[in-house]
């Protein structure tokens, strides 16, 4: 466990090194639920999901969710084991508990998200955005992005939602906290300064 803020922890779960984030609200939210995280999460709590891949969300079958929060254009990827890839890690898993779409504005818990469609490495990823903290899942790393070789990925749409969070990111401060889905996580600056697919470099 790390602690990223005062309210937030990550916790790397999971044989491909997942980033697992705690938000200690009442109840907790729980970003992307990788496996083990039981350990970590014993309340009933609410789940936000960057995308439906299995890395991302086989924690659920651990911990008691009380609702898990959801793009419309992912959801499948709760039920369907192709969808969500689990099948590669040789199992089959689907989860079929209360779930909510995201909106574009969103109180959850008692803080206010902002949730931005980042299409690429799946079509219904998403960037969530807490204050001065961006939980960007797999759609964007410090210094990489997220794959688009799979069934729902597309480098057209990547393409796109890179430019649009080069805007959202030129516009807000630079210490801004990046929490990505894998690797390390950091600032806005020091991503557009690492990051080859923003085209930034530092001045």
């Amino acid at each position: 466990m790390q602690k990223v803020t005062d309210y937030i922890t990550r916790v790397v779960t999971g044989p491909i090194e997942t980033n697992t984030y705690i938000i200690e609200t009442s109840p907790p939210i729980v970003v992307d639920p990788g496996t083990g995280i039981s350990q970590y999460v014993k309340k009933p709590c609410v789940v936000l999901l960057t995308h439906t891949h299995y890395d991302h969300i086989c924690g659920l079958a651990e911990i008691n969710v009380q609702r898990v929060y959801v793009s419309k254009e992912d959801l499948a990827g709760l039920r369907d084991p192709n969808m969500n890839l689990s099948r590669a890690f040789g199992v089959e898993f689907s989860w079929g508990g209360e779930y909510q779409l995201f909106e574009s504005e969103m109180s959850i818990s008692g803080l206010e998200f902002q949730v931005l469609s980042t299409p690429g490495h799946t079509e219904g990823s998403v960037v969530l955005m807490l204050e001065n903290v961006f939980f960007t899942g797999d759609t964007v790393f410090l210094d990489s992005i997220g794959r688009v070789d799979f069934p729902s990925s597309s480098r057209k749409k990547m393409k796109e939602s890179i430019a649009k969070l080069l805007t959202v990111f030129r516009g807000v401060d630079p210490e801004t906290i990046v929490l990505p889905g894998h690797m390390e996580w950091g600032s806005v600056h020091q991503l557009l300064r690492l990051n080859p697919f923003f085209k930034v470099v530092e001045s």
